[in-house]
């Protein structure tokens, strides 16, 4: 019986994974460095461990993740959140499998710059360059201005005519400057085994958490981003979970304009497939039809459109009949979030990623 360790069990989508491989018989284990993060809630698992932050404390976090896979006998290591990226700097130390890149790969990825440079030809991506080498500033309004790691769109600056000067010269070269598409955004979830497509969905994050983090999701198909999705993570041996940002212009043709290689709210619509996405005999899931929601984020984001119908008829990712107590504890979760958001000093999106973030820091 396979021992499947789930990190960064904050995520939302952590429920959706625990439930789908203990459902089907796994052993799971729960990793996350909050205290009561919303997977910590779930019956559907062995059991729950906190480790150490893995951006503030790399180190004792690896040591002991490697005790708690020698532990509790882990055959495979599932990271959801950006602590991805400091496992897969280790994973080949690792006595597991780990379903990530590898670190190299893992950053190009993430880094909007390296990210553009690698695979504008092959995704269709809109001409990125370094802000400190971009010149255009009387057409500024065209582009899309965003920190070269980034998440949630919390610093994205879409559309707007602004100055040179907006950022510091020695930030220059963190940030990058993207020629905007206009068109419908829609959202790349999929999971590789060695280069061989396991699973995929997308969706169209209809609602939103301030600027970027979808709170509602719609699937949606696409073909040409499907092929070209499918094509690219082939061609670099993708293994572990692999997400894009879309947008969809006027004709119909997709320009990829961030990647994450990490997990993404794209699992909600695989539900219970996700285990067998894995690990299951057949190499290809398709998603529900019915819409997700994170409806506490509903709630507190967009109180005034919670009780219209599409929102009372999409599933809520965190009620479960079956495993009621991370709906009935979900409050505790997010109490922690406005502490760190407090106590930090940074926004509550902020806060959900703040002692996991990967950027760059010692790489």
């Amino acid at each position: 019986m396979k021992t499947i360790l789930i990190t960064g069990c904050r995520a939302p989508i952590a429920l959706d994974f625990s439930r789908s491989f203990f459902t089907e018989g796994y052993r799971v284990i729960l990793v996350d460095s909050l205290h009561f993060p919303i997977g910590r809630w779930t019956c559907k698992k062995s059991s729950f461990y906190r480790l150490p932050s893995p951006r503030f404390a790399t180190s004792a976090f690896i040591k002991d993740l490697k005790e708690l896979i020698r532990k509790e006998e882990v055959t495979d290591v599932i990271p959801l959140c950006e602590e991805a990226f400091y496992i897969a700097m280790h994973k080949h130390t690792l006595k597991c499998n780990v379903w990530s890149c590898d670190s190299t790969l893992m950053n190009t990825l993430h880094n909007k710059q390296l990210f553009y440079e690698m695979a504008h030809t092959d995704l269709h991506i809109p001409e990125t360059k370094i802000i400190a080498e971009f010149t255009d500033w009387e057409q500024s309004n065209a582009y899309v201005f965003k920190p070269i790691y980034s998440r949630f769109a919390v610093a994205t600056i879409i559309g707007k005519s602004i100055e040179s000067d907006f950022i510091s010269e020695q930030e220059k070269t963190n940030w990058i400057a993207q020629k905007l598409v206009q068109g419908k955004e829609i959202c790349v979830y999929s999971i590789w085994d060695q280069g061989v497509l396991s699973a995929y969905s997308s969706y169209y994050p209809r609602y939103r958490a301030g600027q970027g983090a979808g709170i509602y999701f719609e699937p949606v198909t696409h073909k040409k981003t499907f092929d070209m999705v499918k094509q690219f993570g082939h061609k670099i041996k993708a293994h572990g979970q692999l997400s894009f940002d879309v947008i969809i212009d006027i004709s119909g043709n997709p320009h990829v304009i961030e990647c994450n290689p990490r997990g993404t709210s794209g699992a909600h619509c695989l539900q219970d497939q996700l285990a067998s996405s894995f690990f299951g005999k057949e190499k290809m899931y398709i998603p529900t039809k019915k819409s997700s929601a994170i409806k506490y984020g509903i709630a507190v984001y967009k109180p005034f459109i919670f009780f219209r119908k599409e929102i009372r008829n999409s599933r809520d990712v965190i009620y479960s009949a079956s495993d009621i107590k991370p709906f009935m504890l979900q409050l505790i979760s997010i109490l922690e979030l406005f502490y760190v958001m407090v106590t930090k000093r940074v926004s509550f999106l902020k806060a959900t990623t703040y002692d996991i973030e990967w950027n760059n820091d010692g790489y």
